[in-house]
């Protein structure tokens, strides 16, 4: 009978615990019981109830109010108990741990916050590529021995890719027999990923060591490679789903 009590009132807190969630998140974004309904595609009253903590809800109903809400489905069964910056980053450090022991795992990197470091191992694990360590550059190597130069860039601070501060006809001749990959990023989130062969470079390649040799045989200082350019000459090797879930990719 004491088993039963318990199990009542942990039930009744995780339930509190969602209303009181969903409640705050509605408000904060300024939108009724109707509208939130309306976006996760369910009964306005079905909303009520579980605001009012009066109804057992769902996994696959909290997921449809969480994405409404633009939340994550945690965020919902987490109790708001810490609110200051020290104690958000507190709570979240144990996962960004457990990132960084996966990155220096799987590909060596030892340290996710160093030269795109985070960005980088997303895109391996995605492609299935390894890293290449202690080399000049983000490149990589596949399972058959073929290498790769990796590119990425934040669409919401500039449109272009950068390549490299001292390019030369050596680095180019090092650039002309590899594939690059570029992730596009915005922010934080990898949108897609392209892949293009030194065949589909060529015009840069061209152009950077007539550059070269008309400065003088000066060294160009980090020439970049627009969005558009990639967009449109590349292959299109990857692109987010709905949901913002990873997926690996295979390189033919």
């Amino acid at each position: 009978m004491q088993y039963s009590y318990i199990m009542r009132d942990k039930l009744q807190f995780a339930l509190q615990t969602i209303a009181a969630n969903i409640l705050t998140a509605r408000k904060e974004k300024g939108i009724t019981q109707e509208e939130l309904a309306f976006k996760a595609g369910i009964d306005r009253t079905y909303i009520g109830y579980i605001e009012n903590y009066k109804h057992n809800v769902t996994l696959g109903m909290l997921i449809k109010i969480a994405s409404a809400l633009e939340l994550e489905l945690i965020d919902l069964l987490h109790p708001k108990v810490i609110k200051t910056n020290i104690g958000q980053l507190n709570e979240l450090f144990p996962y960004i741990r457990k990132y960084q022991k996966l990155a220096e795992d799987s590909n060596g990197i030892n340290d996710i916050f160093q030269d795109n470091g985070g960005k980088l191992l997303q895109v391996l694990l995605i492609t299935g590529l390894k890293d290449i360590p202690g080399r000049e550059g983000n490149d990589a190597i596949d399972s058959n021995g073929n290498e790769y130069e990796l590119k990425s860039v934040n669409i919401k601070l500039t449109k272009s890719f950068s390549t490299h501060h001292h390019m030369n006809p050596t680095i180019i001749a090092k650039y002309r027999k590899v594939d690059w990959i570029f992730a596009v990023y915005e922010g934080i989130e990898l949108i897609e990923i392209y892949r293009l062969s030194p065949q589909d470079l060529e015009y840069y390649y061209y152009r950077w060591e007539k550059k070269w040799k008309a400065d003088g045989d000066k060294d160009i200082n980090n020439p970049k490679i627009p969005l558009k350019y990639v967009m449109d000459k590349g292959t299109l090797i990857y692109q987010m789903k709905n949901g913002n879930m990873f997926f690996e990719t295979e390189l033919k």
